[in-house]
This record gives structure tokens, sequence and C-alpha cells, in this order.
């Protein structure tokens, strides 16, 4: 037998048994630890498995439909038996009580943002507006980004955005109008990807990356399509983020300049387009757009380019999605296609022109059927939890002790919120317009949290209502669209937190005025 030499006390111990003393240390110690972690939040309903791990919320975020999970739980365990919170992981909670949501963002609010966000970090020595956690230096990279976002120091941001409008216009007209029997099926889903995409890059870099050439320039949309199962996941698994937040493995694993391909090569183009901007004697000559504001306002190089990445990842999928989810419900229901297009018609915005921000929000029902597809269907799907502070709180009269991490469920916030009436899980643009103002004021306030609340607002949301309202009264008053497949719209549709969408096929037709 080989001889026990680890210690004199343990000399007359058999080997294999010294070898389990640390397991049964760990044992002992995961069983300790899992009873005060599950003792803390027992007051607080869910599955049974969500209160030992955090397999339950694993599975429902890599499941491709982690809205319906959560709307399941929360039917089963939360509101209807008049609760505000389910428990959906040992250390995390999730609500829709929007009294509670607005508590937890409101900007002298005690909770932070949880580990959640920095699974969207896109460089290993920074973080980004969306990634970082520290209120102090969120609100300080988010007062320097505030004027260039708002558009108060880009006087070109209509103008720019006009421009991709018309060109992706153009695109159109020459490629995919149909006539008769001559049909030329078009992806109108990856036209919007391609418009939002441009319009982006135009406004963050000051020039448009050209994917409204009718190409998926850079392989970005398909890499990134890969890439985001996988980011989801990651923000679904704490350990994981962690693990692979460690500076020397985040090198390794992100996309990099020198890629050919997808992000790193996206980013090497931006770089060098804001590179240019910082070359001696150049700063004072450039045009006053958001790079220059950021430039003006402090931000260094590289967080210009983190800050240009983020529009690009989050300001382009997210607005393509509204667009494309909009064009379904309003071509699959008549009446709501009948008096749009009848409102659109009735304008008199020269077709060699795009119509201005000003008289698009002039428009009533063009205006309810976004702001209803916002609601019937949000875009901003992911759980984005909230870290209770270090006194704890009570809501509702339940104890929320500190570290608890609470997210929100989207899907009932806004589809299944009784605020909008007993038809709310119907697309009804008319809500917006026929409810008296005491009900369409508590309407707005629930709608207000789409584009989520007060220090973490996002700050791209004014330029997604104009390129939104723009570029859907462009495309209703110049072409008449059919959907290709009525029964399956999209050919390809799934949830991480971000709608995936692909293959929304149409015919295009040209507007007889």
């Amino acid at each position: 037998m080989t001889p026990n030499v680890l210690h004199p006390l343990f000399e007359h111990v058999p080997t294999p048994t010294i070898l389990a003393i640390p397991v049964l240390v760990g044992l002992v110690y995961y069983v300790i630890s899992s009873l005060r972690t599950y003792r803390r939040l027992s007051h607080i309903p869910g599955p049974a498995l969500a209160a030992w791990t955090n397999l339950w919320w694993i599975n429902a975020a890599v499941s491709r439909k982690g809205h319906l999970y959560l709307h399941g739980a929360i039917e089963k365990y939360g509101t209807p038996a008049g609760r505000p919170l389910v428990r959906i992981a040992p250390n995390v909670l999730v609500t829709c009580d929007t009294d509670l949501i607005r508590k937890m963002n409101v900007v002298r609010s005690t909770y932070t943002r949880s580990d959640w966000y920095k699974a969207f970090r896109f460089d290993a020595d920074r973080e980004n507006l969306f990634s970082e956690t520290n209120k102090e230096r969120h609100s300080k990279m988010k007062q320097k980004v505030a004027l260039g976002y708002s558009g108060k120091e880009n006087p070109n941001l209509e103008p720019d955005m006009d421009k991709v409008i018309l060109s992706m216009i153009n695109l159109i007209k020459t490629k995919y109008i149909s006539s008769g029997s001559s049909l030329k099926p078009m992806d109108l889903g990856q036209v919007l990807q391609y418009l939002t995409l441009d319009i982006i890059t135009a406004l963050s870099l000051g020039k448009a990356f050209g994917w409204l050439e009718d190409e998926d320039k850079y392989a970005y949309v398909a890499t990134m399509e890969a890439n985001l199962p996988a980011m989801n996941f990651m923000s679904a698994v704490p350990a994981l983020s962690r693990l692979l937040r460690i500076p020397a493995i985040q090198r390794a694993v992100l996309p990099t300049v020198k890629d050919r391909v997808g992000m790193g090569k996206v980013k090497a183009v931006a770089r060098e387009a804001i590179t240019e901007r910082f070359q001696p004697g150049t700063q004072k000559k450039t045009r006053n757009d958001m790079i220059q504001s950021f430039i003006e306002h402090g931000l260094t190089q590289a967080e210009i380019a983190d800050e240009s990445l983020l529009q690009i990842l989050a300001g382009s999928d997210t607005s393509a999605s509204i667009m494309r989810t909009a064009f379904i419900c309003i071509t699959t229901n008549p009446r709501v296609y009948t008096r749009l297009k009848a409102e659109i018609m009735s304008t008199d915005v020269p077709l060699d022109s795009v119509i201005s921000h000003t008289q698009a929000q002039q428009l009533p029902y063009l205006n309810a059927c976004i702001k209803e597809t916002m609601r019937y269907y949000p875009i901003n799907m992911g759980l984005g939890p909230k870290i209770v502070g270090p006194q704890g709180d009570t809501h509702r009269g339940i104890y929320l002790p500190p570290g608890t991490e609470i997210g929100f469920s989207a899907w009932d916030v806004y589809r299944y919120n009784p605020v909008y009436g007993p038809d709310a899980a119907t697309y009804r643009p008319e809500r917006w317009l026929d409810n008296d103002a005491e009900t369409l004021a508590r309407m707005e306030k629930e709608h207000d949290l789409v584009f989520w609340y007060g220090e973490f607002r996002c700050m791209g949301e004014r330029i997604a209502w104009i390129e939104i309202r723009k570029s859907m009264f462009e495309l209703l008053r110049r072409f008449h669209f059919s959907l290709m497949n009525p029964m399956q719209p999209l050919q390809k549709e799934e949830n991480y937190g971000l709608w995936l969408q692909r293959g929304l096929m149409v015919r295009a037709e040209e507007q007889q005025k």
C-alpha cells in the first residue's frame, strides 16, 4: 500500500477516505448553502425546481420561447392569485407588476443592474452603456452620449435617414416589383434589416455601410443570427458568463478586427471610420453628427467604437423586428390595412421626398398601428434583472432580501395587461383612438415602459420612432404588399431575448394613386 504522507494526523487513515473528505465537505457546503438560498425566498411561489437550481430558467431561456415559459409561470403562480412575483431560479424572481418595474428603474432607486447585462460586453477591457452595472459610471457615460442620441447636435439626422430610405425604395422598384403573372418575391424582413443597419451606420458612423445594395455585408446578419443563441445562453448562466468575462478568456473568444466576416469585420470598419475623425487637424472640419457629439462630450476613440457596435447590434434588429411584425399584423387584418392606407394616401407629400417626422407624428392611425405593434408584440424580451439594494425592500407586503435579482416578463406587461382592456390579447390599433382621456392616460403610462424606464431607458428611442414612422409611411404609400404565405408569414421566428425573425416573403406592387 502506498504510504500516507499527507499529514501525521491522517497517517493511519486509508488514502481513499482522505480523498473523500473534500468531496464530503463540498457536498455539505452545497446542501447548507442551497438550504439558505431556498429559505431566503421560500415565501415566494414558483416552479419547484426553480427553488433549488437555475435549470428551470436555463431550460426556458434556451427553448427559443422563454416568454411563454415566463407567461405560464406567472399565470400559475402569480397574478391570477394576486401575487406580483414568481421565483424562476434560486435567487431570481420575475414580475409583471409595472409599479415594481418603475420602482426598480427610477433614477434614485436602490436597485442596481445584475451581471445579466455583462453578457453583452464587446471588449475585454471596457464596459459599454448597456453592459455597465456600476450606477455612477453608467450615469456619467449616459450623460456623454445623451445629446448625440437626441439629435439636438445632429442636424443631419433626418436628411441622412431620408437618403437611406430612398435607397430602399429604389431597391424595391428596380428589383422586386411584381405585376400580373410576373412574380418577383421579396424578403421584406431582410430588406427591413438592411434598411435599419444602413440607417444606424449612416447616423453613428457618418456613412451607410451598403447593406441596401441587397447584400449581407461582411456576413454580419448571418453571423449574428448564429451567435444570438450563445449570447442568450450566457445571460441565463451567470457562472459561465463570469468565466467568459475573465479578460484573457474574453479576448480569446470575442470577435476581433482581424476577422474577415461578422461583428469582428464590422468592428474593424467602424474603427477605421472613427479613427479618421481623430486624425490631427480633422476634428474641427467634420460635420455635426453623432460621432462629433461623442467626441465633444469626452468619449474616447475606443468608447465611441463600442457605442457604435452597441447601436448596430441593439438598434438595428429591434427596429426591423417592430416593422416586420407591424407589416404582418396590418396586412393580415383587412380593416386595419384599408384604414391605414386611406390615411396615408390622403397626404400630399411629394414622391421625390420622404415625409418629415413632424408630419408623420400627425397621422393618428399610423401612430396607433405602430404603438399597438410595440404593445402586442414587445421587442425587448430579455429578462433585464435588477438587484435589490443592501437594505432589502418590501413591495405589496412581500419582503425582498438584499441581493435578490428581479426581472420582468414583457409578454405579460404588455400583451396581457388588463389596463389595455378585456381584448388586450388582440391586435386592435383603435384602442389608442377610441378610449376616454383617463383610460388613455393609464395606457400611455404602461406603454411608456416599452423602451424601458427611468435611469435605464433606451437611448435610441427617439431614433427608433423616427425611422419606424418614416419607413412605414413611405413603404405603404408607394407599394401594395401581400404576404406570399399568410398561414406562416415568417419562415423562422425564435426568441432569444431579442426576436430572431427571418423570411418574410411578400409580393410588392407599385401603388396606383
